[in-house]
Parts: structure tokens; sequence; C-alpha cells
């Protein structure tokens, strides 16, 4: 009897981290996630091929920019389905219950959880813009202040 509840113990564990992995693929899914890594990855990716053409030394090299620009872009497109799929489902696994996911997929099935996607990008281009021209300079200013006030003690 006590090995029956214990299989039967086991099986309910295995089934709600099953349900649990297919939650998160949803609520992953709701959060347009991969819409929001392809956004971070394509704003690297300048970043990246200019590196890619600064080692590049020969002409032969050179030649191969545009099989190396095809290549970074599939590797980037992979990239994202990756993280979607492995390890961004494990980790949000790992810090919410099923209960939370219920809750994070009903808000971003609302409105506001679709307003919140819509914006994301929005506000984060005007919050680093504000952080370069604003607060970067002043933060830089007060950090040399202070390490000059040690230098003169």
């Amino acid at each position: 009897m006590k090995k029956i509840f214990g299989l039967l113990f086991v099986f309910t564990i295995s089934l709600n981290a099953q349900t649990s992995k297919e939650k998160v693929q949803e609520l992953i899914k709701e959060m347009q996630a991969d819409k929001m890594i392809s956004q971070v990855m394509d704003q690297m990716v300048p970043m990246m091929q200019q590196q890619i053409k600064a080692s590049l030394k020969t002409e032969e090299q050179k030649q191969k920019l545009e099989k190396i620009n095809t290549i970074l872009f599939e590797e980037v497109k992979s990239f994202t389905k990756e993280m979607v799929n492995g390890p961004m489902v494990t980790i949000y696994a790992k810090h919410f219950s099923n209960k939370d996911i219920n809750n994070l997929i009903k808000f971003y099935k609302g409105k506001t959880g679709k307003k919140l996607i819509e914006l994301t990008p929005v506000i984060s281009k005007e919050l680093m813009q504000t952080m370069m021209q604003n607060e970067i300079p002043e933060f830089q200013k007060r950090i040399k202040e202070r390490i000059k006030n040690i230098e003169t003690k």
C-alpha cells in the first residue's frame, strides 16, 4: 500500500512539474519574450558587426563579410529561440509557483499587460536616453568629486 501511495505521489509531482513547464511556456508566449529578446539582440548586432569587421584583416576575409553577417543573423535567431524555450522556462519555473504563473498569464492577457508589452521598448529607450544624457554625467561627476576629496585628505 505504501508503494502505491509513493508512486501516486511521484506521479502527481511529475504531473505538476509538467504543467508548470507548459504554463511557463504559455506565459512566455503571452509576454512576447521572443520579441523582447530579439529587440535586445537587434540592438547588439550592429556592435557585433563592427567588432567582426574590425577584426577582418585580409581582403579575402573582408569579401566574406556578407556571409558572416548571414551567419550572425541566423545565430541570433537561433539564440533567441533557444533562450525562450530553454533557460527562460527553467528560470521562471524555478522562481514562480503555478499560481504565480497563472496570475502573470492573466495579467499579460489583460489590457494593462498588453500595454506594458507595447510600451516597454519605448520606456526602455527613453530611460536609456535620459540616463546617458542627464544621469550618467552627473553620476560620473559625483564619483570624481568624491575621489578627489579622498586624494586631498
